[in-house]
């Protein structure tokens, strides 16, 4: 799997889960500690984003799990 394969099922993982727990884009850009900026989590989501440690950190504690599960794909 190239690094394009597994940034877009990562993103898949997050889309899954967060709508699992019926939570919106829009959540995760509530401003607060962890906010997470809706045109960032739609990039990210579609496999388009190369993020960082710190937007997967961020992603994590608004879905409450550790980071490490999102990334096992």
């Amino acid at each position: 799997m190239d690094l394009n394969d597994y940034l877009v099922r990562i993103g898949q993982k997050i889309k899954k889960i967060r709508a699992e727990r019926a939570l919106t884009q829009e959540c995760f850009d509530d401003l607060g500690e962890n906010s997470v900026p809706v045109r960032t989590l739609q990039e990210i989501e579609a496999g388009k984003s190369n993020f960082t440690i710190k937007t997967l950190y961020k992603i994590s504690k608004k879905l409450k799990i550790k980071p490490k599960d999102l990334l096992d794909v």
